[in-house]
């Protein structure tokens, strides 16, 4: 499986050889072997490399999963002493990323040195899938509601801000209410982002209809359109916090009624988290409580003891 993987990452039997330290022509005895076991064609040959058929791309898929199982299972056996190591994948959505990243990579690193964390930047809707494939050990999601093979652990209530260029409101003012978004130019996410569809079920909830202006997938260029006088958008604190302490973003938080959205850590529901990822998750918990205690991220803490959770491998 390890050979195969190799091979189609490589597209070339001699780029994989020369990686696995295997001579060549045992490294296509092996495919050949495989093929005629499995009774199809994995690989596609041609001047220019390898590729996988159809049936080699099914293979692909499962040897990946099964391979990641391996690992998992090497490092729960190896995994007995009292300092956590090894290898943690934590999925991040962009607004969440700007303000959990740095510590907890740095509180990862000053508490657990062994610990290997890798940080994955996405949407949400793909990270939960990832979650759910194995690809990663955690992630944060927002109203995620009943996710099959998902195991939802609620972390906060995290309010809305309508985010405007600095001066636009007299007094600059610190909300806003519904009425206030009748006529505004908006520049919002596309309608596969999680906070497109929350604001316009706000809207629809209130009896206001959104006029957007631009559509765009990219946080920073959103926040930049915005600086500029070039239009509003709704976004959590978490990804304007910094942009508003240095007075080049203005964010009025949204009330009567208010915008807001459940922001959980996500973990497979059939697998335990090894301890080096279970670990990270309490740090997360942990980090959630100190980044609202200092106006770095804004909501309403809902930490609470894991329903039916299993105890994580020692």
């Amino acid at each position: 499986m390890r050979y195969f993987v190799r091979i189609v990452g490589c597209g070339s039997l001699s780029k994989a050889a020369a990686e696995l330290h295997v001579a060549q022509p045992a490294l296509s005895q092996h495919v050949a072997n495989l093929e005629a076991e499995l009774g199809v064609q994995l690989l596609s040959r041609s001047t220019r490399g390898v590729t996988a058929t159809e049936c080699g791309t099914i293979l692909l898929g499962h040897a990946e999963s099964i391979l990641r199982q391996i690992d998992h299972a090497a490092r729960d056996v190896r995994d007995h002493s009292a300092n956590p190591s090894g290898k943690v994948t934590v999925g991040l959505p962009s607004s969440t990323s700007l303000v959990l990243t740095l510590p907890l990579l740095t509180e990862v690193e000053r508490r657990y040195p062994k610990i290997q964390l890798r940080i994955i930047e996405n949407h949400s809707g793909f990270l939960m899938e990832w979650v759910q494939a194995g690809r990663i050990d955690l992630a944060i999601g927002f109203d995620t509601g009943q996710a099959p093979g998902i195991a939802l652990e609620p972390l906060l209530i995290e309010d809305l801000y309508l985010v405007s260029a600095p001066g636009i409101f007299a007094g600059e003012r610190s909300e806003v209410t519904a009425d206030d978004f009748s006529g505004l130019p908006l520049i919002l996410t596309s309608q596969a982002h999680g906070v497109r569809s929350l604001i316009e079920r706000y809207a629809a909830s209130v009896g206001q209809s959104l006029t957007i202006k631009s559509e765009l997938d990219a946080l920073p260029a959103i926040k930049q359109l915005v600086a500029s006088g070039f239009g509003y958008s709704v976004l959590p604190w978490s990804a304007i916090g910094q942009e508003c302490a240095a007075g080049t973003l203005h964010g009025l938080k949204v009330t009567r009624p208010g915008i807001t959205r459940h922001v959980e850590i996500a973990t497979a529901a059939d697998r335990p988290l090894l301890r080096a990822a279970d670990t990270v998750r309490r740090l997360v918990r942990e980090l959630a409580v100190s980044l609202i205690a200092t106006d770095r991220w804004r909501g309403t803490l809902m930490l609470s003891p894991r329903p039916a959770e299993p105890a994580p491998l020692p």
